[in-house]
C-alpha cells in the first residue's frame, strides 16, 4: 500500500477480511448475518429498541 498510516492499514486489513467472508452470500444469507450481529451488538451493550 501506499505510504498509510498503521491504523488504516489495519482497517484496510479488517474491511479485506470482512468482505472475503461475506462475498459469496446470498441475500438471505446476508440478513440472517446481519440481524444475528445486530441482536449480538443490543445484548452486549444492553441497547433499547424504540419503534415509533
Amino acid at each position: 500500500m501506499k505510504n498509510e498510516p498503521l491504523e488504516m492499514q489495519e482497517i484496510h486489513a479488517i474491511r479485506e477480511q470482512i468482505y472475503n467472508e461475506t462475498k459469496y452470500l446470498t441475500l438471505e444469507q446476508r440478513m440472517a448475518l446481519t440481524k444475528k450481529e445486530a441482536q449480538e451488538m443490543i445484548d452486549k451493550y444492553h441497547l433499547k429498541i424504540q419503534r415509533l
